[in-house]
């Protein structure tokens, strides 16, 4: 933390009513910074205690939530407290809590004690859905809250049935998709701040990317989140090291490639305003991850015939691929821990049996884990110089930034995903420069993807916060995977796919300068922080 913000965070803390408490906190080790504390005044004393924190990813929004504790406890307002998590994360919070506040949490709802730390989707079966529902909680705090989104889901119907006098709820993404997000978890927070739901939706909504009245939408969501971003929260982050891995497929893997390339792009453009085009989306990724991963989708793919079969025999043929050899190549010159992230758990449990072949320590990482099981991989990435390849589901949430060095073995279309992936290392916390390294294969989707990512819109490099908004506003013309499958599929001219990517990235560009001042969009405002 730099001075001037130390200064500044140290100031504010004299105001509170908790220092004694904070300065407890402080002897666990609990580094503040002045974002994090204004945040938390600003939900203590103007939002009424409920709130939703919507920090970007990194940034500690954790510590915040503690800190609300804290503050409600210190002005003796709150007894009982219930925190609902993904099964992931509990160990993770538990620990927080007891190293950063002196907390000891319970895990189990028939446990005495002051402090509950619950997995969400074990919360919201009966009958212990009932039975907290029947409790009258001091305060609620829900972490990777955008899991409420769809009010038609058991997990909105349990947070929308606790009887909580404060809630907080957690999330980076408060709206992924569409602006009725908004509405479902405002909703939650402060019921009736945007009146039913057809009023909301006659007012703001100008298509479901899009909002109309945005000054106004904007002063209304003022009173219910609190948003910071890393470019403006006057923190040194360490800086990024990113290297392009080139990758040469086997001949196997060339005419496999070529030939669903081929058929793809055939069936796209009969397809074209008349059927998905996600199942090709898919098969797409999916190829340039590994044949592993390829191979389920091959085998329900009906449409393509006989075709299939002779892809399916090809794809079985390739017990490892050029990627893996190159992974095994490239951890022979790093040393200590390294994150490895896939897509698709085929390709996983391809990658992690081959370099224990290799003579590697890896093990895998995924959403399927049990919270127990996740706790101790986490551990025993930790205790030594070992792999850990991971799918998205199994990081999310995680914090891992005792390890600096990350391989991204294939590429998710949308950036977002990509910077979630950085962000478990790239954070509050972290000393060491950060290294990702990138692997494509030359001559394919993923060369031109990465082409776009890297030169064109520099994402690894420079854009960060405002990230999320710039999609959306390109979104507004497509989604950016069916854009970039237009581009992919639609032109066999080499030239002319450099051509359009070029101009998508001068779009990004374009809309990345148009929304240098704060407040561009509904949940990017640093007003509300």
């Amino acid at each position: 933390m730099g001075k001037s913000t130390e200064l500044s965070a140290l100031k504010l803390m004299k105001q509170m009513d908790a220092w004694p408490l904070l300065q407890n906190c402080g002897d666990h080790g609990l580094d503040l910074h002045a974002y994090q504390i204004e945040s938390v005044l600003k939900v203590v004393n103007q939002l009424e205690g409920r709130a939703i924190l919507a920090d970007e990813v990194g940034l500690g929004k954790t510590i915040e939530a503690g800190l609300a504790i804290a503050e409600l406890k210190a002005r003796h307002l709150v007894d009982r407290v219930l925190i609902l998590v993904p099964a992931g994360l509990i160990s993770q919070w538990i620990a927080e809590l007891r190293d950063k506040f002196g907390w000891d949490a319970m895990r189990s709802p028939h446990d005495q004690g002051w402090l509950w730390v619950l997995s969400i989707d074990t919360a919201k079966r009966p009958p212990l859905c009932h039975q907290l529902q029947f409790v009258e909680w001091d305060m609620v705090v829900v972490d990777e809250a955008h899991h409420l989104k769809n009010s038609r889901t058991q997990n909105h119907d349990l947070v929308a049935g606790l009887r909580a006098h404060y809630l907080i709820l957690l999330t980076a993404t408060p709206m992924e998709n569409q602006l009725t997000e908004l509405y479902t978890l405002v909703n939650l927070v402060k019921p009736g701040l945007f009146g039913p739901y057809l009023r909301f939706y006659r007012k703001f909504i100008l298509d479901k990317r899009t909002p109309k009245n945005a000054q106004e939408l904007r002063d209304l969501l003022a009173l219910v989140m609190v948003r910071n971003q890393r470019q403006n929260v006057g923190l040194e982050f360490v800086s990024r090291e990113v290297t392009l891995w080139p990758i040469t497929l086997s001949d196997r893997e060339r005419w496999l490639y070529d030939d669903l390339t081929r058929i793809l792009r055939n069936e796209y453009r009969q397809r074209l305003g008349q059927q998905t085009i996600l199942p090709l989306i898919m098969m797409q990724r999916e190829i340039c991850s590994s044949p592993h991963a390829l191979i389920p989708t091959l085998r329900n793919s009906e449409w393509m015939g006989e075709a299939r079969y002779e892809l399916l025999e090809l794809a079985r043929s390739i017990s490892v691929s050029a990627k893996a050899y190159a992974v095994a190549e490239l951890l022979r010159y790093l040393e200590g821990q390294v994150l490895i992230f896939t897509e698709y758990r085929a390709t996983q449990a391809m990658l992690v049996e081959f370099l224990n072949r290799q003579g590697f320590w890896a093990e895998a990482f995924h959403g399927g884990l049990r919270g127990v099981e996740r706790d101790r991989l986490i551990e025993w990435f930790k205790s030594g110089p070992h792999i850990l390849v991971s799918t998205e589901a199994g990081g999310q949430g995680v914090n891992l930034q005792f390890c600096y060095q990350l391989i991204n073995f294939d590429l998710p279309w949308n950036p977002m995903r990509i910077e979630q992936r950085i962000g478990r290392i790239h954070r509050i916390g972290q000393t060491h420069t950060v290294e990702i390294y990138n692997l494509y294969t030359i001559d394919t989707v993923e060369e031109d993807l990465l082409r776009l990512l890297h030169e064109k819109i520099d994402l690894f490099r420079k854009v960060i916060g405002e990230l999320d908004v710039i999609l959306r506003h390109l979104e507004r013309r497509g989604s950016l995977e069916s854009r970039l499958l237009d581009i992919f599929f639609w032109q066999e001219d080499r030239a002319e796919i450099e051509a359009r990517l070029d101009a998508l990235g001068k779009e990004f560009v374009a809309v990345r300068r148009r929304l240098e001042w704060p407040m561009a969009e509904t949940d990017s405002n640093q007003s509300t922080s």
